[in-house]
């Protein structure tokens, strides 16, 4: 599934190029960075005046202790996805509106107010989102933006505590969550 997403999105980003008006972004997530270091970045091709592509992903491997030696802090992640963007007036400025395809190999997470573990494996789904990109300059954006998506986790678990001791959901889940709220700082070349 995972490989057929990457070829799919690869040709939909090689067969633009012949394009006289392409214009590529790179952008990073601040707000995905403090959510203890969540890397995580994001290419965009416009295809047309009103429409780009994108792919991206977000990977945070982290596990934080605390001053409480059973607890720990994570929000350990593997994301990938492809996506097409609308923009009413012009790529790369205003509003616009997105969907996607999201895979998520797998999460894990625990929190500093609750010591419940939430963890996951093979979800995949779609996502909707929207938001606004302020032009800085020729080559910098500051974008804001906020989204969820709905899918299905293959393997998903709900536990009491990090250690697994009280089982309180497991299997296959379907879901629907908050995945965007985004400050993201875009190059435009």
């Amino acid at each position: 599934m995972m490989k057929r997403l990457l070829i799919i999105g690869i040709l939909g980003l090689l067969l633009p190029l012949t394009c006289r008006a392409q214009m590529w972004t790179v952008q990073t997530n601040v707000l995905d960075w403090a959510a203890l270091g969540t890397i995580n970045a994001e290419v965009g091709m416009s295809v047309s005046q009103h429409f780009s592509v994108v792919a991206g992903g977000r990977i945070n491997p982290w596990e934080f202790q605390t001053h409480d030696p059973d607890a720990i802090v994570r929000n350990q992640q593997k994301t990938a996805y492809l996506g097409v963007r609308y923009w009413p007036w012009y790529v790369n400025s205003g509003l616009w509106f997105a969907a996607k395809a999201q895979y998520m190999a797998s999460f894990s997470n625990t929190g500093i107010w609750r010591k419940a573990l939430k963890e996951g494996r093979n979800g995949f789904g779609g996502g909707l989102s929207a938001g606004y990109t302020f032009m800085l300059s020729k080559h910098f954006n500051l974008e804001a933006g906020i989204g969820g998506w709905a899918g299905v986790f293959k393997e998903y678990g709900f536990y009491s505590s990090p250690e697994k001791n009280s089982v309180r959901e497991e299997g296959k889940k379907t879901f629907i969550y908050p995945d965007q709220l985004s400050l993201s700082f875009v190059y435009v070349f």
